[in-house]
């Protein structure tokens, strides 16, 4: 064989082997779309919430905010929950923002409030910590509270203020004959302006019966 006949045949050779890492006639296997892969359901179990809830909102005079502006930057109002599972002593945290219904009144022998209603089984969750069904946790937390009724008023006691007054209630009467739950100096509330903005450095008391535009915290 003479050297460009040789030459010849190794071309050849190379060019049929190149064939970019594949077996020539082979298929490469497809990529799997994880969208098409199901994740399995989250679980509904049954389980109890606490009566005493936490959290943020943005009350102006026509209801609440869904957002507020501080120096760190745009939030959402928010209530979270402290939700234990049935036979357990484990309890996981559950926040929502919380979907406002009306304006309302509550009171005990000695405070007076005036009252946010929301809504559980209408509101979005925000945070869930438990990793349960998110449907089923709100219909859940809205049979066992009906609406949830959250007041704040200025502090009944000299020695708490510039803190606020915390009532907290609900439709369904709370565990254990519990009528309402108040908190004094539980709060506090900070100024805000008309667009959301809050002025953190400015905190304000609403008289018994009042709400202020505010960003309330609890």
């Amino acid at each position: 064989m003479t050297r460009s006949s040789l030459l010849a045949v190794l071309a050849l050779f190379g060019a049929c082997g190149d064939d970019g890492g594949s077996s020539q006639g082979v298929d490469a296997p497809s990529p799997i779309d994880a969208s098409s892969i199901d994740a399995p359901p989250e679980p509904k179990p049954s389980f109890t919430a606490n009566a005493q809830v936490s959290g943020s909102l943005a009350i102006e005079d026509a209801g609440i905010r869904a957002t507020f502006v501080t120096n760190t930057g745009t939030e959402s109002s928010r209530v979270t929950l402290s939700l234990t599972e049935q036979s357990s002593s484990q309890s996981c945290a559950f926040t929502v923002r919380p979907k406002f219904v009306m304006f309302d009144s509550g009171s005990t022998s000695t405070r007076s409030f005036k009252t946010v209603l929301i809504d559980f089984a209408t509101s979005t969750v925000d945070d869930d910590k438990c990793k349960w069904d998110d449907a089923h946790v709100l219909q859940q937390l809205s049979s066992q509270f009906g609406l949830y009724e959250i007041g704040f008023a200025r502090a009944t006691v000299a020695g708490d203020r510039p803190r606020v007054d915390v009532f907290l209630d609900s439709v369904q009467p709370f565990p254990n004959q519990t009528a309402n739950i108040t908190l004094p100096g539980g709060g506090q509330a900070f100024a805000m302006a008309a667009d959301g903005t809050v002025n953190t450095a400015t905190l304000v008391e609403p008289m018994a019966g009042t709400l202020l535009p505010a960003l309330y915290k609890w």
